[in-house]
């Protein structure tokens, strides 16, 4: 009796364990499961973009960018940021930078912002150091300085999403560059910069235009060729659905200088509700910095 009860228990248990087995294969594998694919999910995404495609067009304010503060020297000479950047175009000595010190600043999603939000001491806290590693707004904060100590004109920017159970963001930098006559996102956290269909590389906002209307464009890592750009999409489907979760809206300091104005404006879509009250217009962001 004793075998036959426990022969039961066998095969009532893998019955069980086929059941349980068959149901997740429906839930994660058919035809049927709403799991999305990478271009489900973009067009979800687009579509949220799209539907807060028009900004607010009120706050025509001036963005500040100091370029004569005491750090920047001390900068230059402990981390021959000069040397590194090298000559060219805004542009390309941004990019050098950028990818000189995106790998040796480790990324730390929590990490809890306890180091003053200066570029020479979080340099001294986090540079080459896996144990002490940093978020994306503190990375871009170093960026910024020092692309401000070599007088290239640079800014943080908060690229956010739209749901308010999401409190994840990111924060990547801009820089205008003279020959494109245009500002340009770096995204030092992934070592990245987004191009066109052309190569030709993108603003915040084209970026996000671009994903409203389902145009092409691509993050880029730095030293990668662009003679397969559609590959290249492919290969950074995970940014790119990143980033274009948080291009919602953005938020900008009034004035870029060393550690992080308390002042921030809001680029902020007129189809969305906020209690905020201070905000700039896109083409505040766009227009060329007043020298």
């Amino acid at each position: 009796m004793k075998k036959n009860t426990k022969a039961v228990l066998v095969v009532i248990s893998l019955l069980l364990s086929a059941s349980v087995g068959l149901n997740v294969y429906l839930l994660f594998f058919s035809a049927e499961s709403y799991l999305q694919s990478t271009e489900e999910i973009y067009i979800m995404e687009s579509g949220i973009l799209r539907n807060n495609l028009k900004m607010r067009q009120t706050g025509e304010v001036e963005l500040n960018y100091d370029f004569d503060h005491e750090d920047y020297a001390q900068l230059i000479e402990r981390y021959e940021i000069d040397w590194i950047a090298g000559e060219g175009s805004e542009f390309q000595r941004a990019v050098r930078l950028m990818d000189e010190f995106a790998p040796r600043l480790y990324h730390e999603s929590w990490y809890d912002n306890h180091i003053e939000m200066k570029a020479l001491p979080l340099l001294e806290y986090s540079l080459d150091n896996r144990s002490q590693g940093i978020n994306c707004r503190n990375k871009a904060q170093i960026l910024n300085e020092m692309c401000l100590a070599l007088g290239i004109y640079s800014r943080k920017v908060w690229i956010m999403p739209n749901s308010g159970y999401d409190t994840d963001c990111h924060v990547v930098n801009e820089i205008w560059d003279t020959a494109y006559e245009k500002w340009i996102m770096l995204d030092i956290t992934n070592n990245q910069y987004w191009v066109d269909e052309n190569g030709t590389p993108l603003s915040v906002l084209e970026i996000r235009t671009k994903g409203a209307m389902q145009k092409f464009c691509t993050p880029v890592t730095v030293g990668e060729k662009l003679n397969n750009l559609e590959k290249l999409k492919q290969k950074h489907i995970s940014e790119f659905l990143y980033i274009m979760k948080n291009m919602v809206y953005m938020q900008y300091c009034d004035v870029y200088s060393v550690g992080e104005s308390e002042t921030i404006y809001l680029l902020f879509p007129e189809n969305l509700d906020t209690g905020y009250d201070k905000f700039i217009s896109a083409s505040a962001v766009e227009r060329p910095p007043v020298s």
